[in-house]
């Protein structure tokens, strides 16, 4: 069965105790591999580093709409989306990440203010380099110069 219509809120909750979906995203984290997998290591690069949209499913109907051919039909049987051009702008602008933001959240006591954070984050290492009474001695530690005139 082929119907065209615009896409539907989705309110599915996911079953399995490793996929998750809220707001349109989902996440699933029920996949993994050892570093000596490497060729288990270099299919999970090769899907996380896919484009947005293939190229080959994305058409333009005889009104000027875009029409996406999903990658397979959802559960009501949907298998194309049917959008205007300003829509599949809308849709593809929120795939963009927000500029100056880390793509990696943390969350509970991984959190930055999480009140139990420093009993399990280790704090950031001395430079070994330097002496810890360095201070004892009156002369501060000298820094290489990164940027040397010519």
């Amino acid at each position: 069965m082929l119907s065209l219509r615009t896409a539907p809120g989705r309110e599915d909750k996911a079953t399995s105790g490793l996929c998750a979906q809220a707001h349109g995203f989902s996440l699933h984290a029920g996949v993994r591999c050892s570093a000596h997998q490497r060729k288990e290591l270099e299919r999970l690069c090769r899907y996380i580093t896919r484009p947005a949209i293939a190229h080959e499913r994305l058409k333009e109907d005889g009104g000027g709409n875009v029409v996406l051919q999903l990658k397979s039909p959802w559960r009501d049987g949907t298998a194309h989306l049917r959008m205007t051009p300003l829509e599949f702008l809308q849709r593809l602008a929120g795939l963009v990440p927000r500029p100056r933001l880390h793509l990696t959240r943390f969350h509970g006591v991984l959190a930055p203010n999480a009140k139990l954070r420093a009993a399990l984050v280790p704090g950031r290492a001395q430079d070994a380099r330097v002496p810890a009474d360095h201070h004892a001695h009156g002369a501060p530690a000298r820094r290489p110069e990164l940027f040397q005139e010519a």
